[in-house]
């Protein structure tokens, strides 16, 4: 029997299929079930929307019975629980014998769309055409059947979809221009959701290898970013989707894993365009409920994550280190994540993905998401609640530092509570805080003295809320003074002359010094002061290379590295990887490198086993520079590296802070971005007793500033935040407020950096504000004037 003696002839289409068939009664065979379920919920649909065509009928559930007109969507839903509860049936939708048919399943090929194609334009009607696909594409197990490659094919796909069929296919139908053809799939989109939903809730996951096509299939139309998808057709497929069993996420991700960056980004457009639909038009933009608890919303994140792994397995992998990239510490995955366990995948082992990882942030979604709300979702025990930070690659950098804002600060307030437990129960004299009395002029000694007796004694301790006074000085530490104690351990311990780090000039970065004298005591402080900086939301003046946050993560650094770390360096081995003559006479290298050690000595070291024999090849050319990179970056500074590391998992090793961020985000949270717009931060401020935006003094100020150089407006953030470092998400998220302070009179601007705060006098001219301006920046160092 051909594929189109298959379908029904007698014109009246999809309903007299679904009314001639019957499943009231089903056998054991599960491929009958499935069949019998999906016809059943079929039929429930056309009642509802329809009717069963009796003017006498009484059932509630009925269009016939005088019923409300009922949308699509409403019905596919309604129709869905109608199954559940197995409400009564109209008698001309029933089948007498309760008999499952026992035909095959039809199904489509390209060839015969295309050729029905033909035939149908030159009828001039396309109803056999709808009809054909509305039976199929409504069916799982039609399309299950569809558009399958020959056995000789599937031997090098990951899939038996012929995917350039599907797409030839959706190219012909939606050339025709006949909305018809696209009604019929959007409303067979419709009744199909609801059966898959049913077959995922209650039914183990399916063993037939063709079960995941229908999703392939499906995703494939480039028209569900249509209205008419988002509204009704696509949220409910995609609710199905949501439900796939952790084992048949990550062969989709396989599959999808394959295809090309253009084909990836179409899905997560659609996807994008779902959910910033739902957050302007939803229930969250229409009442007050959450975006957590939006359907649609979240079943558009949960498939999105399917795409963000197929992103990253179909991207680029730094082959130099697949088989040993890990340095002994934990990376970034969540390991509890099932579909992380099924993929055995690490995001941070990808260089580069098939689609930027920003272009899965959707900032709509992010402007509403309430953080606290969904960190309490994110902390729930049962975990029964949905929350973005589990699925945070469609959050933004400045959203998660938020959710990490509020999971360091829990902590700071659980260690407090307990401090003052202590201290009723057992009498214990602790402190609430993690206070650090420091002198100016020997601050890296107090510092590493007292840091290192808490990370020894009592390491809890540093997970306290930090309190730093300096000796001699007035201050209460609000924030303000810890952020000077930060920007003062930095400058003394990045100055190339304290020895423990060397700075390129060419690439304006740190690396460490491998002849330091330093102790490994003074390597674990640095670590700490980060971590400790992260935990109490400071941005230090740190210039490493990513590299470093990198390794933080448990990453070995390797030749891709150094072309940022070394430039200069990389740029010479590279001349060597491309060089076009003879490398052995030519370079004459063997397997060594030489360097001059502390003392001013030339010293050599083989990069493997008698290297010193061995010649640079054009054969052996890319193992010796991968040796060399793994020499610079790792091993010969591993002493240092392993000290800094351990002081910074000491205070980040229980935070979430790997889980949620990539290393090119700690460093953000590191070192704050480097967009100094003073156009959004003069938008941003805030006034305070008396002034305004429209003041004279106000205007005057922005005009100052304005013309300052970049150096003395370092030197304004320095004086009224205490930082020159701008925060994740600029100068926006810096709440800079400006209150008078009296009249006009000679005094000198003052600032409360713990606030944010600048108290200027109301001057009588711009030139007398410039000049005390100027004044204050220029000599604010330490709180002498504060």
């Amino acid at each position: 029997m051909s594929n189109k003696e298959k379908y029904s002839s007698d014109g009246k289409g999809r309903r007299n299929e679904s009314r001639n068939c019957s499943q009231d009664n089903v056998g054991d065979d599960s491929a009958d079930m499935k069949r019998a379920a999906e016809q059943k919920i079929k039929n429930y649909f056309f009642q509802l929307t329809d009717g069963c065509g009796s003017h006498e009928c009484k059932n509630e559930f009925c269009a016939s019975s005088g019923r409300k007109q009922t949308s699509k969507d409403d019905a596919a839903a309604l129709a869905l629980q109608l199954f559940m509860k197995k409400a009564r049936l109209c008698e001309p939708l029933q089948d007498k014998n309760h008999k499952v048919p026992t035909q095959e399943a039809p199904f489509l090929t390209e060839k015969s769309v295309l050729k029905n194609l033909d035939s149908f334009a030159e009828e001039g009607s396309y109803k056999k055409l709808v009809h054909n696909i509305g039976i199929v594409f409504s069916s799982s197990e039609s399309l299950n059947k569809s558009f399958l490659l020959d056995s000789a094919s599937r031997q090098n796909s990951g899939t038996n979809v012929d995917i350039e069929a599907v797409r030839r296919m959706y190219a012909a139908l939606f050339k025709t221009g006949d909305s018809s053809v696209e009604n019929s799939l959007i409303n067979s989109l419709v009744a199909l959701s609801p059966t898959l939903e049913v077959e995922m809730r209650f039914k183990s996951p399916s063993n037939d290898p063709n079960f995941l096509n229908q999703f392939v299939i499906i995703m494939e139309n480039t028209m569900l970013q249509s209205p008419e998808y988002l509204d009704q057709a696509l949220p409910s497929f995609l609710k199905a989707m949501a439900l796939l069993s952790a084992k048949q996420q990550a062969n989709l991700v396989h599959i999808w894993s394959q295809f090309s960056s253009q084909e990836i980004r179409r899905m997560v457009e659609t996807l994008q365009q779902l959910v910033t639909y739902q957050v302007l038009t939803g229930p969250c933009a229409t009442s007050t409920a959450p975006v957590q608890e939006d359907d649609a919303i979240v079943a558009a994140t949960k498939v999105m994550k399917l795409l963000y792994y197929a992103s990253v397995m179909g991207g680029i992998f730094d082959q130099t280190c697949l088989s040993n990239s890990h340095d002994g510490a934990t990376g970034g995955d969540n390991e509890e994540d099932p579909l992380v366990k099924e993929l055995k995948i690490d995001v941070q082992d990808c260089r580069q993905p098939l689609v930027k990882y920003q272009e899965f942030v959707n900032d709509p979604l992010n402007d509403q998401i309430e953080v606290d709300r969904d960190y309490t979702y994110y902390k729930h025990e049962k975990g029964t609640k949905f929350s973005f930070l589990k699925y945070n690659f469609i959050l933004s950098t400045v959203t998660k530092s938020m959710g990490l804002f509020y999971d360091n600060r829990i902590r700071m307030y659980s260690e407090r509570r307990l401090t003052i437990l202590y201290s009723l129960v057992r009498g214990e004299q602790g402190t609430p805080y993690l206070k650090l009395k420091v002198r100016r002029d020997h601050l890296i000694e107090d510092a590493l003295v007292n840091l290192e007796m808490t990370s020894q004694d009592n390491p809890g301790d540093l997970k306290k809320q930090l309190y730093v006074e300096f000796e001699g000085e007035q201050g209460i530490d609000e924030g303000g003074v810890s952020k000077e104690f930060f920007q003062l351990v930095v400058e003394q311990i990045f100055n190339p002359d304290y020895g423990m780090f060397t700075f390129d000039e060419a690439t304006q970065y740190c690396w460490f010094n491998l002849n330091s004298f330093e102790t490994d005591s003074q390597f674990f402080l640095i670590g700490l002061v980060l971590g400790l900086a992260i935990y109490n939301n400071v941005i230090l003046d740190v210039h490493f290379p990513m590299v470093v946050y990198r390794k933080l993560f448990g990453k070995k650094g390797t030749f891709e590295d150094l072309k940022v770390s070394h430039a200069g360096l990389a740029a010479g081995l590279q001349n060597m990887l491309d060089y076009k003559g003879d490398v052995e006479s030519d370079f004459m290298c063997t397997f060594t490198i030489g360097y001059t050690d502390m003392f001013g000595m030339s010293v050599t070291k083989e990069l493997k086993e008698n290297g010193a024999e061995i010649s640079v090849t054009n054969q052996n050319r890319q193992e010796f520079v991968d040796l060399y990179a793994d020499f610079i970056l790792n091993k010969s500074v591993d002493r240092q590296f392993k000290a800094f590391r351990r002081g910074f998992d000491l205070v980040v090793s229980e935070s979430p802070l790997k889980t949620f961020f990539r290393p090119d985000e700690v460093e953000l949270l590191v070192s704050g971005c480097q967009d100094f717009d003073f156009d959004a931060l003069e938008k941003s401020t805030e006034y305070d007793n008396g002034l305004s935006e429209g003041s004279t003094v106000i205007r005057w100020f922005w005009q100052v500033v304005h013309e300052f150089t970049l150096e003395q407006k370092k030197q304004l953030l320095m004086f009224t935040t205490g930082s020159d470092r701008i925060p994740v998400g600029g100068f926006s998220k810096l709440k800079l407020v400006i209150a008078k302070n009296g009249p006009d009179s000679d005094r000198l601007p003052t600032a409360h950096t713990c606030f944010n705060v600048l108290l200027l006098p109301e001057y009588s001219s711009k030139e007398k504000l410039k000049e005390r301006l100027l004044k204050a920046i220029t000599h604010a160092k330490g709180f002498g004037l504060l």
